[in-house]
């Protein structure tokens, strides 16, 4: 017997077990090295096409677990174009059922109601994992208990800089927003701004952190600001407030890192806790 010819509500059981994503979900995007040649045919191999959105000689990467390498803002990730496979891009298993055929299509379109399984941890890479999200697995958002923002924030130098912050709008008010169609337990962004006069770039109404607090109708914002010799980073964390009110709270810490014995540059983005996370606020330990 094939799966078509069970009974319509054993098939919808199926679905509903199938549609969960797993503990962690890592989205963002892969600068391509090698040859030219090996370069062009990653990208346009195949019947393949370049993502739009992201930079040349990048591809889009969606890793079913949690990958700190691609969140790495000291140590990007990159790809191999001559000697790596290339890897398939992950979809969510909802997202796979869909493309089948028109018959199990119209049967989740339908009739499907899955239930809130909302399990999983998204951790996405700023900025290029936002275009990534919203263009490639925009279903994820259905599955997420708590969203993780890390990356670098260069100073803009055209529109399409800026491309991204609409995107980041959307995700924060539809999580966090006026009544979330998604709500979720936490938000949490941690975005480094490289240079020595950084720091005011932060309070930018095109930073991320002003973004994020536009687009918060209600919660509990904690916020930590680390400021150093080589740049300056942001620690933003949102959790829903029970009467939708909002509570901020800003430290400011010493940022030591890029000089001898120290940390790399921008090494701070990255949560050395994550996959991890804490429901509550929890503060970064102070540094020497």
């Amino acid at each position: 017997m094939s799966f078509l010819e069970l009974p319509l509500e054993l098939r919808l059981i199926i679905y509903e077990h199938a549609a969960v994503e797993g503990a962690a979900v890592t989205i963002g995007a892969c600068e391509l090295t090698g040859k030219g040649a090996d370069i062009v045919h990653r990208v346009y191999g195949d019947e393949r096409a370049p993502l739009p959105g992201l930079p040349p000689n990048h591809e889009p990467a969606v890793i079913s677990t949690y990958s700190s390498r691609l969140l790495s803002v000291s140590d990007p990730a990159r790809i191999d174009a001559s000697s790596a496979q290339s890897p398939a891009l992950h979809h969510s298993t909802l997202s796979s059922l869909l493309l089948l055929n028109h018959q199990i299509n119209a049967e989740l379109s339908t009739h499907f109601r899955r239930k809130n399984n909302r399990d999983t941890s998204v951790f996405v890479q700023y900025p290029l994992g936002l275009h990534v999200f919203k263009t490639k697995c925009p279903d994820f958002i259905q599955h997420a208990r708590s969203i993780h923002i890390a990356g670098s924030c260069p100073k803009p130098t055209s529109q399409t800089d800026l491309d991204h912050l609409d995107q980041l709008a959307d995700l924060v008010s539809t999580t966090l927003g006026k009544s979330p169609r998604f709500p979720i337990e936490k938000l949490e962004a941690r975005i480094y701004f490289p240079g020595e006069n950084s720091y005011p770039r932060v309070w930018d109404d095109s930073s991320p952190a002003s973004v994020i607090l536009r687009n918060v109708c209600g919660g509990f914002i904690d916020m930590e600001v680390a400021r150093g010799r080589h740049g300056t980073g942001v620690y933003v964390s949102v959790r829903p407030h029970p009467d939708n009110k909002r509570v901020i709270s800003t430290v400011w810490r010493r940022l030591v890192e890029g000089d001898h014995g120290q940390p790399s540059c921008g090494d701070w983005a990255v949560d050395k806790q994550w996959p991890e996370w804490n429901s509550e606020f929890t503060p970064s330990s102070p540094l020497p």
